[in-house]
């Protein structure tokens, strides 16, 4: 696949782990191939929908709600997981990202391939910095995001794995 790739960082560092996005975002500046899109959202992800008419992939990083194991990465192909609203997207963002991308899939709006890569956290307090089992996990998730991008953006010709 040779499109469109935008990398959509979710979350506010103000916020405790739900800084995972933005941290994340900085690891990439100046990592991308060029022509591939990175945004930052700090709230409602529907200003996004719009833009995202023209990407064939998006690739998302995002805290997620704690289920025990704070730091743990999960990636989730939505292409192959299909759409599901489950705790993994659970956002405190105002529009969520598991709505959002429902909505965008309703209004034809939608990237045809949809990966998230979400990092469980577990304090998502106000002025709290990133917990020290998210920290941890920014880097990784950093190569990862690197990683998908390279398997996305191979030139014709060349198999790509997703």
């Amino acid at each position: 696949m040779n499109g469109q790739v935008m990398v959509l960082a979710l979350g506010n560092p103000e916020r405790g782990d739900d800084g995972l996005g933005p941290a994340v975002a900085a690891r990439l500046q100046g990592r991308l191939p060029a022509g591939v899109a990175l945004r930052l959202c700090a709230g409602d992800v529907l200003g996004l929908l719009e833009e995202w008419a023209g990407i064939d992939v998006l690739l998302c990083v995002d805290a997620s709600a704690p289920q025990g194991e704070p730091g743990r990465i999960r990636r989730l192909d939505l292409a192959a997981d299909g759409l599901v609203p489950e705790p993994a997207l659970a956002s405190s963002h105002g529009f969520g990202l598991a709505e959002a991308l429902g909505l965008a899939r309703a209004l034809g709006l939608a990237p045809p391939r949809i990966v998230v890569h979400a990092v469980e956290g577990c304090h998502f307090a106000a002025g709290a910095p990133l917990s020290a089992a998210v920290a941890a996990a920014v880097d990784e998730v950093a190569e990862r995001m690197l990683a998908e991008v390279a398997g996305f953006r191979r030139p014709a010709g060349d198999a790509a794995v997703p």
